[in-house]
């Protein structure tokens, strides 16, 4: 537990100060990295992390995805929660599940349709209930008939770097892929960790074999004792000259039973100067574009790097590796350490200064600017309203105008007498012309 802890504490700080070395504020706004530095306190309480681990289950949300395909996108949730609750309801159905038919009956699907959930592969395998396969470790699954068939063992790549050939001289059949101890399913060019006669061999399958015995043909690879210079990494290369002396051999032939589990391999591109060369042209809806399909063409097939940022495995592997392989180094140590993280600091204290600067000086201009939005629209509503004085004042001198020429048209009217009218006045009908005066009067 000690060595763990101390490797683990010291793969955190060369994790945070990687970080520092490129964004020295990032500790400051992600959780997750302020939260590694408690990790140990953890592992001493709760047990190894990996017991813990929930990254596993971020893969369900291509379920999510695909639940979402098939719509209009205006309502994401909405479409997937009811794919999920028909999904649900199916799988309620088909398991014998009751509903209430009526208030007071319940029922069940019948027999034969919870009978196909028994039977149907296609839909155990559409709902998530497919029952497992039963992998037997060290078993080998042969090529079809069609694709290779049956040949002697003398035509085989085992017969060329075996020892001894088996006892029964039958047909044998290539194979396609091998099971594992641990349950993984390797193909041809797979990366494996095998037992052979008592020592562990790193090696890429070259050949597999199916008939009285499942056999696998490895190309061995030995460990380097130094590290990659880059990556801090084991280096997997072919056996030198003097290693072929002592006895290791290029290839190797055991049985299926004999390989442990699967590891990962990479090239090492960096020491054989590996470049990319243009393979053709991409295809875009079948039509041919004028981009251009290049693969990165590797110079040689003798070195390779063991990797160690693999999840799958990973104890495994450093269970069988030296400890000066899979020892972490931290990046710094001792006073310089400090001094970087001084020099750290202090760069990220200019640029949070810096920020805060520019962000005062965004609240400067944008208060400034909401000050001058205000004045311009105190102005326009100034003009506003004495726009619409003015408006009101010539409105209401247009009406005393109009009522004037209404006064003067109706006066001009009232003098305009005819002449039975004068004549009735002076007979004593004086009612008319008394009523018009008195008129006029109130009017004045």
């Amino acid at each position: 537990m000690d060595q763990y802890l101390g490797d683990l504490k010291i793969a955190i700080a060369n994790l945070l100060d990687a970080f520092d070395a490129v964004e020295p504020l990032r500790i400051l706004t992600k959780i997750k990295l302020h939260l590694l530095a408690h990790i140990p306190d953890d592992v001493r309480r709760f047990g190894p992390l990996i017991r813990s681990s929930t990254e596993i289950y971020e893969s369900y949300n291509v379920v999510f995805r695909l639940c979402s395909v098939l719509s209009n996108h205006q309502a994401p949730s909405r479409d997937i929660s009811r794919k999920f609750a028909a999904m649900s309801r199916v799988k309620h159905l088909l398991s014998g599940g009751f509903w209430e038919e009526s208030p007071s009956k319940w029922t069940q699907s019948g027999s034969a349709v919870q009978e196909t959930l028994q039977s149907d592969i296609v839909l155990q395998r559409h709902l998530g209930w497919v029952s497992p396969r039963q992998l037997i470790p060290g078993t080998v699954t042969p090529l079809s008939l069609k694709r290779r068939p049956p040949f002697q063992w003398d035509k085989s790549a085992a017969a060329r770097h075996s020892t001894s050939a088996p006892s029964d001289d039958g047909v044998w059949r290539a194979g396609r892929s091998l099971v594992t101890q641990d349950g993984d399913q390797v193909a041809l060019q797979s990366w494996v960790v095998a037992k052979h006669e008592g020592r562990t061999v790193f090696g890429r399958v070259h050949e597999l074999l199916v008939g009285v015995q499942h056999l696998a043909t490895l190309e061995q690879f030995t460990v380097a004792s130094e590290l990659h210079p880059i990556f801090g990494w084991p280096i997997l290369r072919r056996p030198t000259a003097e290693e072929i002396v002592s006895g290791v051999t290029s290839f190797v032939v055991l049985e299926g039973k004999s390989v442990q589990f699967v590891i990962s391999v990479q090239h090492d591109c960096r020491m054989g100067h590996c470049k990319p060369t243009v393979v053709g042209k991409q295809m875009q809806e079948r039509q041919e574009t004028s981009q251009d399909w290049s693969l990165i063409k590797h110079t040689d097939d003798d070195h390779f790097i063991l990797n160690m940022s693999g999840l799958h495995n990973f104890a495994k592997v450093r269970r069988i590796l030296s400890r000066a392989l899979i020892a972490p180094k931290p990046l710094y140590t001792g006073p310089s350490r400090i001094d970087f993280h001084k020099e750290v600091a202090g760069r990220a204290r200019a640029t949070r200064e810096g920020s805060r600067k520019k962000t005062a000086q965004k609240r400067r201009e944008t208060a400034a600017l909401k000050r001058k939005n205000a004045q311009l629209a105190e102005e326009e509503a100034r003009k506003a309203e004495i726009s619409a004085r003015e408006a009101e004042d010539a409105s209401a001198t247009g009406q005393e105008l109009r009522d004037g020429d209404d006064l003067e048209s109706e006066d001009r009217t009232d003098d305009e007498q005819t002449p039975m009218e004068e004549e009735g006045s002076v007979a004593g009908n004086d009612e008319p012309a008394s009523r018009g005066m008195r008129s006029r009067r109130r009017r004045r």
